[in-house]
């Protein structure tokens, strides 16, 4: 176990200063030697890291992979994130995921098929909405800092009766490649009654609309 927590440090070790010194090298050539007609990049340096080409694509990447480009969450690694291993601690992914989970719940209700009182109830737990029973992460990579993570969902298909399974992929921006995967098994549930409930149709047709079928399980 020691020889294994030795071998991790050393690889990420070289993940985090290497990457560093090439990513801020790219940052300042990107900003300050601009060829005629190109636009000077106004984000903050530290958001320079990686270019609008790179999110984009990231986000072609995991809609690829089956997952939905218009509710892609980003979010960047900060360093208090490592532990002691000297890379982001693994519990991370699920706070993570969350806030992607999240934000595709309020990107489903933007549809005209939903009433602002709809909205409220699902994204508030106020009436007929969702909630997650269970969650389960693979973790397929080390990420380390300076990296930014974009998060893909989609709902699996076919749809349970009163369940169904949404499922999250991390890519990692520094890596160009998906660094986890989550399935986040999640129930319909009325809030006003306190108990499971049938998928009501109208976030049936929204999770239907952005599903996808995958290939294979985590």
């Amino acid at each position: 176990m020691a020889y294994i927590a030795r071998t991790i440090g050393l690889t990420t070790r070289r993940q985090v200063f290497t990457p560093l010194t090439a990513l801020a090298t790219r940052t300042f050539t990107s900003s300050s030697r601009l060829s005629s007609g190109e636009s000077k990049d106004l984000r903050p340096p530290s958001t320079q890291i990686f270019t609008p080409a790179d999110v984009q694509a990231g986000i072609s990447a995991l809609s690829a992979a089956g997952y939905d480009p218009t509710t892609v969450w980003e979010q960047r690694v900060v360093w208090g994130d490592h532990d002691q291993f000297q890379h982001v601690n693994n519990v991370h992914f699920v706070r993570w995921f969350e806030s992607a989970r999240m934000f595709y719940a309020n990107t489903l209700t933007e549809s005209d098929d939903f009433s602002e009182k709809r909205r409220e109830e699902i994204t508030r737990g106020t009436g007929k909405s969702f909630i997650l029973a269970g969650i389960n992460v693979r973790y397929r990579r080390p990420v380390v800092y300076p990296d930014t993570l974009l998060v893909g969902q989609a709902c699996e298909l076919p749809l349970g009766k009163e369940r169904f399974m949404l499922r999250g992929a991390a890519y990692s921006l520094a890596q160009k490649t998906i660094v986890a995967v989550a399935a986040q098994d999640c129930v319909t549930y009325d809030y006003t009654k306190l108990k499971k409930c049938d998928i009501p149709e109208d976030i049936k047709k929204a999770l239907e609309a952005r599903g996808s079928h995958f290939d294979k399980k985590l």
